[in-house]
């Protein structure tokens, strides 16, 4: 029997689709999915340069950009990777994108200011994965518990100096269930959460970063944090959609722009922690320790504070990037011919730009689905 969660969802779905119609989209059926183009995506988007030779796609701006391949599940927003919900497809001369990840990602990683009913955040809830009898994975150098927790206190002691309060779910080596970690966070409507890991894994390196799932939407994660199969279901962390993108893009660009590192991706699955959080979250893998070159940086307390500063600066992009400020530093302006407030998550700190004739504002029609 359908859940009404899910008659909500796929009611919602109808019309954001509907929403997409009426905006002047050409929307395309294919694989049984609704894809639009990626020449409609510059259009709506007001990207002066859009270019694309066989299924290689280019959408370019002042500040931003698109990079994107048919055949493949991933594309690129302002260098940084994404792994998308559905693939990138090719019909006739046309390449595609889905709906769903136009809604789920490119909307709130360009627009995060747009993003509905994305509170202003006073809290940072930062969750060192695994702790006592739980190492989680380990390396030559040491173990993930040790090195998340150290991340975790640099990150800390910078939030508290930018004006953030923070709570963590533990700040000793000690375990905590993953239950309570959840609970312990949801009981801080105006914060979001960071969980902060380590990974290991045969022959790879770099970062990564998780949102949670959409809807209907498989996990591209492994098992880990995972409790049974990966139920394709609504759940609370749901509502956040937008926001969970949009913070995990900061973090993970935060990340990118500090330390010298392999690109793993912007990802989506169902670990426990954002399946159940109330607020945005991300669960982030902040390298490999088996890896000899990167457990062997990992193990060295400069690259550890080097991480935790990256994940506090990458709260204040965020809190900026959503409730765009007038005054003072902030995000770049995503591109000189869209309104001054339009900017994207991943573009890094600079000053503010001076204000530009507003331009029409694109429909409301691709945006989150909550």
């Amino acid at each position: 029997m359908l859940s009404i969660r899910f008659i909500l969802f796929c009611s919602l779905l109808f019309a954001f689709v509907s929403r997409l119609a009426a905006a002047d989209w050409k929307v395309i059926q294919a694989d049984g999915r609704d894809y639009v183009s990626f020449a409609n995506v510059a259009q709506f988007y007001r990207f002066p340069q859009f270019s694309q030779a066989s299924r290689t796609v280019s959408l370019r701006g002042e500040r931003r950009g698109i990079r994107a391949q048919a055949g493949t599940s991933e594309f690129y927003i302002n260098g940084v990777r994404f792994f998308s919900n559905y693939p990138l497809v090719a019909r006739g001369d046309e390449n595609l994108i889905s709906a769903m990840d136009i809604a789920k990602i490119v909307e709130p990683v360009l627009r995060p200011n747009k993003i509905s009913g994305a509170k202003k955040i006073d809290t940072v809830v930062l969750d060192p994965g695994h702790g006592g009898d739980d190492s989680g994975t380990s390396g030559p150098w040491g173990n993930e518990k040790n090195f998340a927790l150290d991340v975790a206190l640099t990150a800390r002691e910078q939030l508290l100096r930018a004006g953030f309060k923070v709570e963590m779910t533990r700040s000793t080596d000690k375990a905590v269930a993953l239950e309570d970690r959840v609970a312990f966070a949801n009981r801080f409507p105006t914060a979001v959460l960071i969980s902060i890991h380590f990974n290991s894994a045969s022959g790879a390196s770099g970062v990564e970063s998780y949102a949670l799932a959409p809807v209907g939407v498989p996990s591209n994660a492994s098992t880990e944090n995972h409790s049974g199969s990966d139920k394709m279901e609504w759940f609370p962390g749901n509502a956040q959609d937008a926001a969970n993108i949009a913070l995990s893009a900061a973090v993970h660009a935060s990340i990118l722009s500090k330390v010298s590192v392999f690109d793993r991706g912007v990802r989506h699955a169902r670990f426990h922690v954002l399946r159940d959080s109330k607020i945005p979250a991300v669960l982030v893998e902040a390298g490999f320790l088996n890896d000899r070159v990167e457990g062997s940086r990992i193990a060295t307390a400069v690259y550890r504070q080097k991480l935790g500063q990256a994940v506090a600066a990458a709260v204040t992009n965020y809190h900026r990037a959503v409730n765009f400020q007038t005054s003072g530093p902030t995000l770049v302006a995503a591109a000189s011919n869209l309104p001054a407030h339009t900017r994207a998550i991943t573009d890094s700190l600079g000053e503010e730009p001076p204000p530009s004739e507003a331009t029409p504002t694109p429909s409301a029609a691709i945006r989150s689905l909550h």
